[in-house]
C-alpha cells in the first residue's frame, strides 16, 4: 500500500512538472499586459510620450494572454503518453484548467480596464470597434506565435520578417478562414467571461 502511494506521488509530480516551466513562463507573459493595464488605464493617466510607449508594449504583449488557450493541445500530447488515466484526470486536466482560466482572465481584465477607461470618452459603438481591433490583433499574434513560432520581442528584433510573414499569410484563404474562426471564438469567450465577472462582482458586493 505504501509503495503504491509513493509510486502515485512520483507519477503525479512527474506529470505536473512536465508542464510547470511552460505554464509559469506563459503566465508571466500573460500577466505583463494585465499589470500594464492598471497603470495605463487609471483615470488620472496622462497620455504623454511615455504613456504611448507603454501602451505599445501593452499591445505587443496582449496576445500572450489569449495565446494560453492554444496550450490546451499539450493536454492531448501528454495524455497520449504512458501516464495512467487517473493522473490525467486528477493532475493534468485541473492543472491546465487553472492555467487557461488564469491566462484568459488576464486578457479579459486587461480589456475591461481599457473599456472602463474609454467608456466616457467615446461612443459605445466605437468601444465595440476597439475591442474588435484588439481581438483581431491578438488572433494574428496567436497565429504567429503558435504556427510561425514568433515571440512578442521579435517585433523589435526582426520586424521585417514578422511583417513579411504576416503579409504573405493574409493571402492564404485557409489561414484567413482559421483566423476568422479564432476571432469569433475569442470574442464570444471574452464576452462570456466579462458577463461571468460582472455576476461575481455583483454577488460579492451584494
Amino acid at each position: 500500500m505504501t509503495s503504491q502511494l509513493i509510486d502515485g506521488i512520483k507519477i503525479s509530480l512527474d506529470l505536473f512538472n512536465q508542464s510547470s516551466t511552460r505554464i509559469i513562463w506563459n503566465l508571466f507573459l500573460a500577466f505583463i499586459p494585465l499589470l500594464l493595464s492598471f497603470y495605463l488605464f487609471r483615470p488620472s493617466a496622462l497620455r504623454n510620450f511615455f504613456w504611448w510607449t507603454i501602451f505599445i508594449v501593452f499591445i505587443v504583449f496582449l496576445p500572450n494572454a489569449p495565446y494560453i488557450l492554444t496550450d490546451s493541445i499539450h493536454i492531448i500530447e501528454l495524455s497520449q503518453q504512458s501516464y495512467p488515466t487517473w493522473s490525467i484526470i486528477s493532475i493534468l486536466i485541473p492543472q491546465y484548467l487553472v492555467f487557461i482560466v488564469a491566462g484568459f482572465e488576464a486578457y479579459v481584465i486587461s480589456l475591461t480596464q481599457l473599456d472602463n477607461y474609454l467608456l466616457n470618452q467615446i461612443s459605445r459603438s466605437n468601444l465595440v470597434l476597439i475591442n474588435a481591433i484588439a481581438h483581431g490583433l491578438c488572433v494574428v499574434g496567436i497565429y504567429l506565435g503558435r504556427f510561425e513560432r514568433f515571440n512578442s520581442w521579435d517585433l523589435i528584433t526582426k520586424p521585417g520578417e514578422v511583417f513579411l510573414t504576416t503579409w504573405q499569410d493574409l493571402f492564404d484563404s485557409w489561414k484567413l478562414f482559421t483566423l476568422a474562426i479564432a476571432f469569433l471564438l475569442i470574442w464570444l469567450l471574452s464576452e462570456l467571461t466579462k458577463l461571468v465577472n460582472k455576476k461575481i462582482q455583483l454577488f460579492l458586493n451584494y
